[in-house]
Order: C-alpha cells, then structure tokens, then sequence
C-alpha cells in the first residue's frame, strides 16, 4: 500500500494509521505496532510481526477502525487484552 493512501490520526498517545486499496485495508496502531487488515485472509489482528494471524469477528473495515477508536476513548490509550476482546 502506498503511503499517500494512509490517514493518520492521533489518539491518546497512539498513532494510528489507516488504508484502503484494492488488495485489502488496514489499521495500524502506533508505537505499539498493532496491525488489523484482512490482507490473505479474512479480517485478523497481527499483535507481533511474526506472521501470526489471530481472526477478528468484524470484515468491515469501518466497523473495525470504530471499536479501535472507541476503544482508544473508552480506556484513554490501548489495552490490548481488552482490544482483543472486543475484536473476538
């Protein structure tokens, strides 16, 4: 995905990014290097960069970058456990 296509937003300290295009979205949540996109599969969260795909129950990606950001509100920052909950 090319870097013109993201949008970045701040929230509570975190970074996020998003991106569409023809191949898929995703949702990246920084510093801590969360990434949600349904790229190869269905929609999944990657919590390590180390090829694991855990499923989320959501495949839309408005729905997605909705519970990320209400999330972010919700708990003035990321806690992922909880995140992860929300997402399965």
């Amino acid at each position: 995905m090319k870097q013109g296509n993201m949008i970045k937003l701040s929230k509570h300290g975190k970074i996020i990014y998003t991106g569409k295009s023809i191949r898929g979205w995703k949702i990246i949540i920084m510093p801590d290097e969360i990434r949600l996109d349904n790229y190869y599969k269905p929609s999944h969260i990657h919590v390590q960069n180390n090829g694991i795909h855990i499923p989320v129950k959501y495949k839309n990606y408005e729905e997605v970058g909705l519970i990320v950001e209400l999330h972010l509100e919700k708990n003035k920052g990321l806690n992922l456990e909880k995140l992860m909950e929300e997402l399965s």
